[in-house]
C-alpha cells in the first residue's frame, strides 16, 4: 500500500477524533481471516451439532438455513455501518455516534461480555478436544484445565508480539481450517455416495414429520446456527489496523459469513444423510463424533480432529483480538474503569494491558467455575442483545449517494425482529446445566453481567 493511501486512512480516522495509535498492517485476506476464524464452523458444528440434531433430527439443515438467512441480513447492516464508521469498537462506536452515549455504552458492554465470556469457553473447549486427542492417539491422560490455561497465555503472548504476528498465526489457522473443512466435506461426500442406499427426502419426511416438531424444539434447534454463525463483525473491530478499511472490511464481513454458512450447510446435510443409517437410529451420546469415528475410522477421525484443534485455536486468537480492540475503543473514550491503563499502547502497537486483563479474567473463570457453561452461556445471549442495539442504531443512519451498501428500513425491521427472536430462543426454553436445578442459569448469569455494566456506567457517568 502506498504512503498516500496509508495517510488517507489515517486522515479518515482523524475525522472521527482519533490518532493512528494501532499498527495499520492488515490486508484483505487477514481481514477475512479474523472474521472467518471467529465464526469457526468446525468449532461450532463439532460443539453443537448433537444438541441441534437431538431436537429436530434430520430437519436440522432447515434450522441452519433459517439462521443463515437471518444472519446474512445482520451482516449486510454491519457491512453498511463499517463503511460509514471504520473505527475499532464497532457496535460501541456505531451506537454512540448514531444515537447517544448511553446506548453506545450498553451495546459496547453487551458485545464485550460476548467475547470476555466466550474466550475462556473457546480455550476450555480446545483443552478438552486436545486432551481427548492425546488420550486417543498416545493413550496418555492430561488435565484439560492445565491445557486450557496454557492456551490462554500462549494466545496472549502472540497478541503481545503485535498485530503482524496475530495476522500471521491467524492466517495459518484459517488456511488450515479451510483445508480441514474441504477434507471433511469430500470425505463425508464419499461415504454418502458410496455407503448410503435408498436415501430420499420423502423417506425422511415420512419418518420425521416436520409438522410434528414443536415450536420449543425448533427454537432450540436454531441455536446450532445461532451459536455458530456469529463473529463475522470481527473485521469491523479491526478497522483501525486494516488498510483501506472502507472497501476491505465490508467484503470481509459478508464473505466470511457466506463461506461459513455454505460450508456448514454442506457438512450438516451430508452428516444428516449418513445418520439415517440404522446404526444411528437408536440415539447416540454425540451424533457427529460417533458418526465420524464409525465411518472414518480412528486414524482419519484423528486427522480431522487435528484440523478442529487448529480451528479452535484460531478462533481463540480472533476472539482475544476482537475483545481487546473493543476494550481499547471504549477506554480511550474513558467509559471504563482504569481507562488510562486499559488504553495504553505498548512498543508493538498493541493494547498490552488490555490483553493481560483478558488473560487474567479467562484464567479466573476457568479455575473458579467448575461448570464453565455458567459463564460461557452469557456469550450468545449478550451478543444477540448487542446485535439488537446495533440494528436499532442503524435506523438513525442517513444514506448518502456515496454509500455502496444501503439497507432498507423494512430489512432493518425484519433483522431487529430476527435478533430479538434469537434472544427469546436463547432464554425462554431454558438450558439445563449440570449441578443447577434452574434451567435459566444462562439468563440469570447474563442479567448479573448487565447489572455490573449498569453500575460501571453510573460510576463513570
Amino acid at each position: 500500500m502506498s504512503q498516500s493511501n496509508s495517510d488517507k486512512d489515517s486522515k479518515l480516522l482523524a475525522k472521527f477524533g482519533y490518532s493512528q495509535d494501532l499498527n495499520r498492517s492488515m490486508k484483505g485476506f487477514s481481514s477475512f481471516a479474523i472474521s472467518f476464524s471467529l465464526i469457526s464452523i468446525l468449532t461450532g458444528i463439532f460443539a453443537n451439532f448433537h444438541f441441534g440434531y437431538s431436537e429436530v433430527g434430520p430437519w436440522i439443515s432447515i434450522s441452519w438455513l433459517v439462521v443463515f438467512i437471518g444472519q446474512f441480513f445482520v451482516a449486510l447492516i454491519m457491512a453498511e455501518l463499517s463503511v460509514r464508521f471504520p473505527i475499532s469498537g464497532y457496535g460501541y462506536q456505531w451506537s454512540s455516534r448514531l444515537v447517544n452515549n448511553k446506548l453506545g455504552f450498553a451495546t459496547g458492554w453487551l458485545l464485550l461480555m460476548q467475547f470476555l465470556t466466550g474466550f475462556p469457553g473457546i480455550c476450555k473447549t480446545l483443552g478438552i478436544v486436545f486432551s481427548d486427542f492425546i488420550s486417543q492417539v498416545f493413550k496418555y491422560e492430561i488435565n484439560d484445565i492445565i491445557i486450557s490455561i496454557l492456551i490462554i497465555w500462549v494466545i496472549t503472548i502472540i497478541h503481545k508480539k503485535g498485530i503482524k504476528m496475530v495476522s500471521y498465526i491467524n492466517n495459518i489457522g484459517v488456511i488450515t481450517e479451510i483445508i480441514g473443512v474441504v477434507l471433511l466435506i469430500l470425505t463425508l461426500g464419499f461415504f454418502v455416495t458410496n455407503g448410503v442406499e435408498d436415501f430420499s427426502i420423502s423417506s425422511i419426511s415420512s419418518e420425521f414429520s416436520f409438522s410434528e416438531i414443536g415450536f420449543e424444539s425448533f427454537a432450540l434447534s436454531i441455536l446450532l446456527g445461532a451459536w455458530c454463525l456469529t463473529g463475522f463483525e470481527a473485521a469491523a473491530d479491526m478497522s483501525e489496523e486494516t488498510k483501506n478499511p472502507t472497501k476491505v472490511v465490508p467484503k470481509s464481513i459478508i464473505n466470511s459469513l457466506l463461506t461459513s454458512g455454505i460450508f456448514g450447510l454442506i457438512i450438516i446435510v451430508f452428516s444428516t444423510i449418513l445418520l439415517q443409517k440404522e446404526i444411528y437410529t437408536n440415539g447416540s451420546e454425540n451424533f457427529l463424533t460417533d458418526l465420524l469415528r464409525n465411518e472414518f475410522g480412528i486414524i482419519l477421525y484423528s486427522i480431522i480432529l487435528l484440523f478442529v484443534i487448529a480451528a479452535i485455536f484460531a478462533c481463540g486468537v480472533a476472539c482475544m483480538a476482537t475483545a481487546s480492540r473493543l476494550i481499547f475503543s471504549m477506554s480511550r473514550d474513558s467509559v471504563l474503569p482504569k481507562s488510562n491503563w486499559l488504553k495504553s499502547i505498548d512498543n508493538n502497537k498493541s493494547p498490552g494491558n488490555t490483553l493481560v486483563l483478558i488473560g487474567v479474567l479467562a484464567t479466573f473463570f476457568i479455575i473458579v467455575f467448575n461448570k464453565i457453561e455458567v459463564i460461557t452461556s452469557v456469550s450468545a445471549i449478550a451478543g444477540y442483545i448487542g446485535y439488537c442495539g446495533i440494528i436499532f442504531s442503524s435506523f438513525y443512519l442517513n444514506h448518502n449517494d456515496d454509500s455502496k451498501i444501503k439497507t432498507s428500513k423494512i430489512l432493518k425491521i425484519f433483522t431487529l425482529i430476527w435478533c430479538a427472536f434469537v434472544v427469546l430462543c436463547l432464554v425462554i426454553p431454558g438450558q439445563s446445566i449440570e449441578g443447577f436445578s434452574s434451567e435459566y442459569i444462562p439468563a440469570i448469569s447474563t442479567a448479573i453481567f448487565i447489572v455490573i455494566g449498569i453500575i460501571i456506567y453510573n460510576i463513570k457517568k
